[in-house]
């Protein structure tokens, strides 16, 4: 949906709104963890831990814009003699996608006019002559706002491929994420992906942590 308007105090307004809601505190987020067994006993396991969140007023100071540090530590374990490979990340999306645009126009035109005759009355006649000379200005601003229902978007953290028959970690302090031409509630969730091998089998399995809104 487009809205066009000529009065700024649109987005003032809906900058107002968005400025008086409040920021969500910083808090800590629970564990999880999974284990897939395969048919031949093969075996290998994904989770996260210590994950929390810390929001941040906009460092540019705009309503739509949102900031949060997060952490986090994601792992993975594949039985010997598998090895695998771990990916972690944030899945996001905000509820509506703002976007404005301030347009400018003016322009200057001048009407003139030049006119010679002869007036006559009776038994005269009289030369006349006039001349007309007239600038206009016209001025004009106009904002066109686009809303837009929010995108999910991916965030990737890392990679890391998992010794055989150990543990591997990603561990991911103060990850910024940052957020423009949000409109409205803001939604986090991480993500963690493992994908194993073996000379019998081989598998893949994802586990993903409690949102987080904003």
């Amino acid at each position: 949906m487009n809205i066009k308007s000529v009065l700024a105090t649109a987005v003032t307004m809906i900058g107002v709104t968005l400025a008086s809601a409040p920021f969500a505190n910083a808090g800590g987020m629970a564990p999880h963890e999974k284990t897939v067994t395969g048919p031949n006993g093969f075996q290998f396991t994904v989770g996260h831990t210590d994950e929390a969140f810390n929001p941040i007023a906009p460092l540019n100071g705009m309503p739509t814009n949102r900031e949060v540090f997060l952490d986090d530590t994601f792992y993975g374990h594949v039985d010997a003699p598998g090895t695998g490979t771990l990916k972690a990340g944030y899945l996001v999306a905000c509820a509506v996608d703002i976007t404005a645009t301030v347009t400018l126009g003016a322009s200057i035109g001048i009407d003139a006019g030049f006119h010679v005759g002869v007036n006559a009355s009776g038994d005269s006649a009289t030369p006349s002559m006039s001349a007309d000379l007239g600038p206009s200005l016209h001025a004009g601003a106009g904002i066109d706002l686009s809303i837009a229902p929010g995108k999910i978007e991916k965030f990737e953290v890392g990679t890391k491929v998992l010794p055989s028959g150990s543990t591997g970690y990603l561990i991911s302090r103060d990850f910024h994420l940052l957020v423009k031409n949000c409109g409205g509630p803001l939604t986090i969730r991480s993500y963690t992906i493992i994908e194993a091998q073996s000379p019998e089998a081989d598998g893949r399995d994802a586990i993903y942590g409690d949102p987080i809104f904003l």
